[in-house]
């Protein structure tokens, strides 16, 4: 099995040596012989041409094209962005590439507004108007990712240069992907071989030497296409303390040294009527715990394959899927090459069946069948003793949609559900679209449905605090689904060079599953037990814009405001910020001042996010008391500019040089983990 490389370094946070760490000179002989692959590999095909994420003026042009590109989340068929019945929201591949962003979830924070996280050594923490990671699903090429061992989703495992685009939906979308999607859907989907042969090697250093390789091969041959992407990624860490609060205490945050490497591999196989798909990736993630002399290596496999045959008729699109996401991690006790514990692991199969079906030139049907199987394994959260769990869920889904002559649209659609522990459920679904000139209405009423993890359900965990056990988190098979229901309107202008929406949204959650704190007399201990103790509701409104101007300019923006409460209480849900806010300008043009005949396409980008205070509570685990606090508003901006020159014909090489936290916010408080200032340089070829 692959194992990471990584540099040797010290430290700067502690006096413990990392010298086991493979040395910077083999990175640098690494680097070069992906540039050296690279370049034989480009010199052996003389119909290589220029890649479409190459760096390329801002204008008017590309900007139209974009509202006419292809989505497919919402309504699991081809649609173009500008008139998609479900509104979708759409970072393009080029836009994430030009800001800067390393991974998936900084192109996220970058330009949604309403994204945030909260990285801690339990994961990623991604919210989304109060909502944390178990009702936001996650996909990728619309397969689900596992959640690992605290419910999140390990970003950091997607490298954001094999993105072709991000595509988000809000709200409860529990029709067409089942558990999970109540707050958000993230599909985040890869890029196609759509060349005889294409390449690209890039490499990115920044502060507390914080390195990014990345690579992607591939190539075509009639129909046959394969696609290899590499990417390495290490740091030394940092730790974030904050300021001195009231009472003169201070907490810190600890970016822990890790090392990851990922690789995945595709091929494709198509023809007029078949499409034919494998692929599968592997991850390896190592933190070291210095303070605690231990490692904890995390390991992925994902293994998916995918059939569509269209049949002569053309009237009906099958498609035939597979896919298994599984994620384990270890416990080492003592730094590196000491004997290890298995101490979790997650895994998640689904098969699904799905028929689009053309009835007539305004009707379209999908429907499918799915099965999902979960697993689930721990060393010590289920007991003292090493156990595992297994859930089940079997699914049938139908999705309508019809449109008439006058630009009203229809579609309507259920699922039925039967979990291996809950029984049935049935979750509808419509949504309206009225298309009039340059404007988009539409409105849309959806049933989101949730059923409580394994963990909920079994968990029974001595929380330590060195040798002390101050409180044990319990599960409870007495619960019961969550459900929503999500309301929205929306309207949408789309002329040259602009696209503008505003939506107004209401989600209601009932049977939400918190932990309540009591002391167990019988065992005489302090116990957190899940149970459907709360009802909440989220009302908000989200605006967009993007604008072309003075024609080398493109302006994104959004702002989401969120009230997200406990309806019983009026409290805030806990983590939620009511205001946020996003805004992205970009300046480029296709050739430098003092090179005005070279081909040197270059970009500006300046990023921007804003959010308002998030409100936490806490309970006194003696006590009983409510305790509320908050962070204070946040601020942070981003510099970033990529440069392009053509080296031999198609042969490009790229340069970026970064400034994130432009300002060097330092007003840290005990949930900001952001180290202040950090520049960053990277190149790269690509052909």
């Amino acid at each position: 099995m692959c194992e990471p490389y990584t540099f040797a370094a010290t430290n700067k946070l502690t006096s413990v040596s990392l010298n086991e760490k493979i040395g910077m000179k083999k990175y640098i002989v690494l680097t070069a012989f992906l540039l050296s692959a690279a370049c034989n590999a480009f010199s052996q095909s003389s119909d290589a041409r220029a890649s479409a994420d190459s760096v390329r003026p801002l204008g008017i042009d590309e900007r139209t094209h974009f509202l006419d590109e292809v989505v497919v989340t919402g309504t699991l068929t081809s649609r173009t962005l500008k008139n998609t019945p479900v509104l979708t929201r759409v970072i393009p591949g080029a836009d994430i590439r030009r800001s800067g962003a390393v991974t998936a979830l900084e192109a996220l924070e970058n330009f949604v507004p309403g994204v945030h996280f909260t990285p801690n050594p339990m994961g990623d923490n991604i919210q989304i108007a109060g909502l944390d990671n178990k009702y936001i699903l996650v996909l990728v090429d619309g397969e689900r990712l596992v959640n690992e061992r605290t419910e999140n989703v390990n970003f950091s495992r997607l490298n954001a240069s094999d993105i072709k685009r991000i595509e988000i939906i809000n709200g409860a979308s529990s029709v067409l992907y089942g558990s999970n999607a109540i707050g958000a859907v993230i599909n985040i989907i890869t890029a196609d071989v759509d060349k005889p042969l294409l390449g690209s090697v890039r490499v990115r250093y920044s502060k507390y030497n914080s390195f990014v390789a990345d690579a992607t091969f591939g190539f075509r041959i009639k129909g046959f296409s394969s696609k290899t992407t590499l990417s390495a990624k290490n740091s030394d860490g940092y730790t974030a303390r904050s300021q001195p609060g009231e009472d003169g205490q201070t907490t810190q945050y600890t970016m822990y040294p890790y090392s990851d490497l990922s690789l995945s591999r595709v091929f494709k196989y198509e023809t007029t009527r078949l499409t034919a798909e494998l692929k599968g990736a592997y991850y390896r993630n190592e933190q070291w715990f210095l303070h605690k002399y231990q490692t904890r290596v995390d390991v992925n496999h994902t293994l998916g394959a995918k059939v569509r045959y269209t049949p002569p008729s053309a009237a009906h699109t099958l498609t035939l899927s597979g896919n298994s996401d599984n994620y384990g991690g270890h416990q080492v006790y003592k730094m590196r090459r000491d004997s290890s514990v298995y101490v979790n692991g997650s895994r998640y199969t689904a098969f699904r069946l799905i028929d689009a079906w053309d009835v007539t030139d305004k009707i379209q049907l999908v429907s499918g069948a799915e099965m999902n199987l979960e697993h689930t394994f721990s060393y010590n959260q289920f007991g003292f003793d090493p156990a595992k769990r297994r859930a089940s869920n079997a699914n049938v889904f139908a999705q309508g949609e019809f449109r008439t002559d006058n630009g009203l649209e229809a579609l309507a659609g259920a699922r039925y559900t039967h979990h291996s522990q809950f029984g049935g459920y049935l979750s509808p679904k419509i949504s309206l679209m009225y298309r009039t000139g340059g404007f988009r209405f539409r409105g849309n009423i959806s049933n989101g449905y949730k059923a409580p993890t394994l963990k909920e359900l079994y968990m029974n965990f001595p929380h330590k605090i060195g040798e002390d056990i101050p409180f044990w988190i319990i599960g409870n098979d007495a619960l019961v689904p969550e459900e929503s229901w999500y309301r929205a309107v929306s309207v949408e202008y789309i002329a040259p060079g602009i696209n503008a929406s505003v939506t107004a949204h209401d989600n209601s959650i009932r049977n939400k599953i918190n932990t309540t704190q009591f002391w167990d007399e019988a065992l005489s201990r302090t116990e957190m037990k899940y149970e459907n103790v709360e009802d909440a509701r989220i009302t908000g409104v989200d605006c967009a814009l993007q604008w072309d101007f003075l024609k080398r300019f493109h302006l994104r923006s959004g702002y989401s405001f969120a009230h997200a409460v406990d309806v019983a209480t009026g409290r805030q849900l806990s983590g939620n910020s009511k205001h946020t806010a996003t805004l992205s300008l970009m300046f480029g043009n296709a050739r430098l001042p003092f090179l005005p005949s070279s081909d040197s396409p270059y970009t500006l980008s300046l990023l921007a996010r804003f959010m308002s205070p998030r409100n936490f509570y806490s309970v006194d685990l003696i006590t009983g008391e409510v305790n509320d606090d908050s962070t204070g508003s946040y601020f942070i901006s981003n510099f970033v500019y990529s440069q392009q020159f053509a080296l031999h014909k198609d042969l490009k090489a790229e340069f970026q040089f970064g400034i994130n936290n432009l300002f060097n916010h330092v007003n840290r408080d005990f949930l900001s983990n952001n180290p202040g200032r950090i520049f960053f340089v990277a190149s790269g070829i690509r052909f």
